[in-house]
């Protein structure tokens, strides 16, 4: 999917490992060497691709649990949430509170709903089942983990600036994480299919506004705070790299499946 830096980066990683002193290592400790060799190679998914997918995914983590203790612990945060929550209040006029509204009723539960059913139609007739697992993994994943960690932080929304009042709690923004789950996955198959879909990378950047606007509106209606809609970000990110990595390891067995059948036996 992202062939052009993992080159560079693989690229640049055989050039340290063909150093005489690595060589001398490696040959020293052939076991050691080899496997991380092979972690951070272009050979298969399973290397280079799927360290960083996981390095990544360790980062996000860090940074969600930096986020949750700080809510609770710092107050630097606190006056941060209050700050933007404040500025926004001030800002709101009539005309773009309404527009928000209804905008961000596109990130509730029954709309993703809607369109993840869509979406799993679509590629349900288009046969493309590694991608139905994509989504389910993504989307399913992303909305049990709000649903529990809301239950457990019980954070109190920002109700003396909502525009409209929300029954569920405050932490971390479902909104924010359903989106970058669903329509997250979509802009990652939209990339894999590019050549064939006609404006994709204008879909793709649909998209990504979609995304980002549906964060936007969650703190200038006053029902979340700016740590709620980062953390949906981020927990939404985790499971959407999650789908990526099944996706790639689904593609990859496929195509070896593929190579396997097109090979003819040895007499």
């Amino acid at each position: 999917m992202f062939t052009r830096p993992l080159t560079f980066i693989s690229t640049t990683v055989n050039k340290i490992f063909d150093l005489k002193a690595m060589q001398r290592l490696e040959a020293k400790q052939p076991k050691a060497v080899g496997f991380i060799r092979n972690r951070l190679g272009m050979q298969n998914f399973l290397g280079l691709p799927l360290t960083l997918l996981l390095g990544i995914m360790i980062i996000n983590f860090s940074m969600l649990s930096e986020i949750a203790e700080n809510i609770e612990n710092s107050a630097g945060m606190k006056q941060l949430d209050s700050s933007v929550s404040l500025f926004l209040f001030q800002l709101r006029t009539d005309m773009l509170a309404i527009a928000f509204y209804y905008f961000t009723q596109l990130g509730s539960t029954p709309a993703v709903v809607v369109m993840t059913i869509l979406t799993l139609i679509f590629l349900v007739l288009k046969k493309r089942w590694n991608y139905v697992v994509a989504v389910l993994v993504s989307v399913l994943g992303s909305g049990i983990s709000i649903y529990f960690t809301k239950l457990y932080f019980h954070r109190e929304r920002p109700m003396e600036m909502a525009y409209y009042t929300a029954k569920t709690f405050s932490f971390p923004s479902g909104h924010a994480a359903g989106a970058m789950a669903l329509i997250g996955i979509i802009c990652v198959l939209l990339s894999l299919e590019r050549q064939h879909i006609k404006w994709a990378r204008s879909w793709i950047g649909l998209g990504i506004a979609y995304i980002i606007l549906i964060g936007f509106s969650r703190i200038y209606l006053g029902v979340h705070f700016v740590s709620d809609v980062f953390g949906g970000y981020l927990l939404g990110s985790l499971w959407l790299i999650l789908a990526v990595c099944t996706l790639e390891y689904l593609l990859l067995r496929s195509s070896k499946k593929d190579m396997a059948a097109s090979t003819p036996p040895v007499e």
